[in-house]
């Protein structure tokens, strides 16, 4: 990183403001339910736990970037797990894990479980340190290291930044993994279908900035915007975003958003990112606009106190 760059990132890590938020174990205020008290319980409202993670290299590989969708749905009748991940290399993205099981009532229906495709350590509080995804007879291993920041926010939605490390067919790479968690009473739809928008990414020089915007925030929980560079770490709660630009979509009959703005009010960071590989996951329905759930590769610039970087980096965003 050149002079110029490393001193405009410090200088916007020192500007605006970010207060540090409590956290509790279980997402949107659940409790815990005692083992004793799962025997003959009436019948629950159905929620979901989700928990959606990303990973971004620090740099260009062959692996540019992994998404994972675990959702548990707890029931009355027990808790029905749908894990999905998708994989973005040179090729374009294509999906590593499809997972779908069932497990007997549990007292932390947010965690997540082993499945066939799936192998997973936890820590001392039930959170995944380690993930082994088992795809024909390749593996993924995403090592979750030190934390970089987390906290809980007004809606009960969980965010943790971590250190993280990739390794596949005997090549390691290290990154950044962003993780929310949250649980939804009564969903109508799985939740990654959305509204919102999650997006990481990485500068020219160095750093790691990250986004999540929603238009349903008691549900999905509060915007933010985040940056690593240089060793500090910086946290904004107030994120500005608009669609700039939109394509019309055939398979899922309705526009969708190909170009976005945007823009950290204080200290006034700008970003605009355009789509380059994408994918999309529909919802079916029979009349109308589809509901999807789109994963895009994304280039563009972020502009700070006139200086103007190159960024790319993972966007996913979910739409009902």
């Amino acid at each position: 990183m050149d002079k110029t760059a490393a001193l405009t990132i410090a200088t916007l890590l020192c500007v605006g403001a970010c207060q540090p938020e409590a956290t509790s174990d279980a997402p949107g205020g659940e409790r815990e339910i005692p083992g004793d008290e799962l025997a003959g319980t009436p019948a629950v409202t159905p929620t979901e736990y989700t928990t959606s993670m990303q990973f971004l290299p620090l740099e260009g590989t062959a692996s540019r970037g992994i998404t994972l969708e675990f959702a548990n749905t707890a029931t009355s009748d027990g808790l029905n797990h749908s894990y999905l991940g998708w994989e973005l290399s040179r090729a374009g993205w294509r999906s590593i894990l499809e997972a779908e099981f069932q497990d007997p009532p549990t007292r932390a229906p947010w965690r997540l479980f082993p499945a066939e495709a799936l192998r997973l350590t936890v820590n001392a509080d039930g959170d995944p340190d380690v993930l082994i995804l088992s795809v024909g007879s390749a593996s993924y291993t995403l090592d979750l290291g030190d934390h970089l920041d987390g906290w809980e926010d007004r809606a009960g939605t969980r965010h943790e930044l971590r250190e993280a490390t990739l390794t596949r067919r005997g090549e390691r790479v290290a990154g950044v993994a962003v993780q929310h968690r949250f649980a939804i009473p009564g969903p109508d739809q799985p939740a990654r279908f959305g509204p919102y928008e999650r997006v990481i990414l990485r500068s020219e020089d160095g750093a790691i900035i990250v986004f999540f915007h929603t238009r349903s925030p008691d549900t999905f929980g509060n915007d933010f915007a985040w940056m690593y560079a240089d060793g500090l770490t910086r946290r904004w709660t107030a994120l500005e975003t608009r669609t700039v630009e939109v394509a019309n979509s055939s398979q899922l009959r309705r526009n969708v958003p190909i170009r976005s703005w945007f823009r950290i009010p204080e200290p006034d960071i700008r970003c605009e990112l355009t789509a380059a590989e994408r994918m999309f996951n529909e919802l079916s329905v029979e009349t109308g606009p589809k509901p999807y759930h789109a994963l895009y590769w994304v280039r563009g610039w972020i502009e700070f106190a006139g200086e103007r970087v190159t960024v790319e980096g993972l966007l996913e965003r979910g739409e009902t």
